[in-house]
């Protein structure tokens, strides 16, 4: 349990009773990872920046390598492990977050650190968005931080309902995020909140999210794909899956595709939600986000393939086989794919799946890890009077699309919200 006097929500273990202080909430549940020290795995995604490409890794190094040869330029190395976070640049500076609690500045050209800033928690799961000057990222402390690129001083935080793994991704000058309390949150670029949607489950972002004609489209660990628009908050798409689903989709030419730990792959029609293909893959849990090029698709899976589609039919046109999961998104530059894999290798291979080379980390010892759905529990907060400055409903939302026989004209997510005075804290 989280020690905070003050939290609505904790994860607990199988022995806790639930006592007149807490409920076991219906439909609130997630998957929690728990890393493990020690191993080399790949769980992110690489970044190509001129002739390089860099991987974080969880073997607690950040990797800057030849993209042509596959030697290895510089290693810099963190207290924890990197965790699903890939790394962001401006002006020479790399910026990146760490299981270790510190978000690290390090020196683009010798990999030596610039600063660092320590959270409260383990940051995992969330890249960073650069907006002006400043970097922003989350933690599994709960809050949504701002710093100052040069400096790495706090510029703001933003509360949220619960611990964050979630790539901020900016929109029109303003911000998306997401928590485990279930919320996809719509901030300013100073911190303060828009406007939130709620969902049944954990919202994880590896990625950052996927926005199509002023809609973000996103999954839930309660098994929905949703689209929501950012101008109001308002629910314009539902999709019901039969798992999790933790991957970005993304869109082309009215067609999102995604998949989810049912081990399915989908391609859905954005009008009218109509299931245009599917594709199986093998077994384990989802996969990454997909990356197009030409006619084809390819995604990384939880049974170590890098599998390429032909996007109008869902036909495998290839399959490219590793010894680990394929979580990070699979990077095209130049007619090459890059892509890293559990079992501690960055991969570069042709557009036909054919190896080019591929990178070891410091060990080919995969990292262990604990893989589990925990329940949410909801605890009775004091109850304080809040002035409300406004009477009109602004957080409801009618559907517009009905996709299946239990959905309301009425998102029963969907909750209105009260500020406090200073704003900026979870309610």
């Amino acid at each position: 349990m989280h020690g905070r006097d003050d939290l609505f929500m904790a994860t607990v273990g199988p022995d806790f009773e639930i006592g007149d202080f807490a409920k076991k909430s219906d439909k609130k549940s997630y998957l929690i990872w728990h890393i493990k020290e020690g191993g080399g795995s790949i769980n992110s995604t690489p970044v190509i920046r001129g002739p390089h490409v860099y991987i974080a890794a969880l073997d607690g190094y950040l990797y800057k390598v030849d993209k042509e040869t596959g030697k290895l330029v510089w290693k810099f190395k963190s207290g924890g492990p990197f965790c699903d976070s890939y790394p962001v640049f401006r002006d020479g500076v790399i910026f990146l977050g760490s299981y270790d609690h510190n978000l690290y500045a390090i020196d683009e050209k010798t990999g030596e650190e610039v600063w660092r800033f320590k959270t409260g928690d383990t940051i995992f799961g969330s890249s960073g968005l650069l907006m002006e000057d400043m970097i922003i990222f989350t933690s599994k402390d709960f809050y949504v931080y701002a710093l100052n690129i040069k400096t790495g001083d706090m510029i703001w935080n933003f509360r949220t309902g619960g611990w964050s793994a979630s790539c901020p991704t900016e929109h029109e000058g303003n911000i998306i995020v997401s928590s485990s309390d279930g919320n996809l949150y719509y901030l300013t670029k100073e911190g303060k909140e828009l406007w939130r949607f709620k969902t049944g489950g954990n919202i994880f972002t590896q990625n950052e999210f996927c926005v199509h004609e002023g809609v973000v489209y996103f999954g839930s660990d309660d098994s929905n794909i949703y689209g929501v628009r950012l101008s109001d908050g308002r629910e314009t798409f539902r999709f019901k899956t039969g798992g999790y689903v933790d991957a970005v989709p993304i869109i082309r030419k009215g067609i999102l595709y995604c998949i989810s730990d049912e081990n399915k792959f989908y391609a859905i029609e954005l009008q009218n939600g109509r299931v245009v293909w599917t594709f199986k893959t093998g077994s384990g849990r989802g996969g990454s986000k997909p990356n197009i090029f030409g006619d084809r698709i390819v995604f990384g899976a939880a049974d170590g393939n890098l599998y390429c589609l032909d996007i109008e039919t869902g036909k495998e046109a290839w399959r490219y086989k590793t010894d680990g999961h394929i979580y990070g998104e699979p990077v095209i530059d130049n007619g090459r794919i890059y892509f890293g894999s559990y079992d501690c290798y960055l991969y570069c291979i042709t557009k036909e799946g054919k190896l080019v080379w591929r990178f070891m980390t410091s060990t080919k010892k995969q990292t262990q890890y604990d893989y589990e759905e925990e329940a949410v529990f909801e605890f009775k907060a004091p109850e304080i009077e809040h002035v409300e400055e406004e009477k009109e409903d602004r957080y409801a939302v009618k559907t517009e699309i009905m996709l299946d026989d239990t959905y309301k004209d009425k998102s029963e997510y969907q909750t209105e919200i009260h500020y406090s005075s200073t704003g900026g804290e979870y309610k």
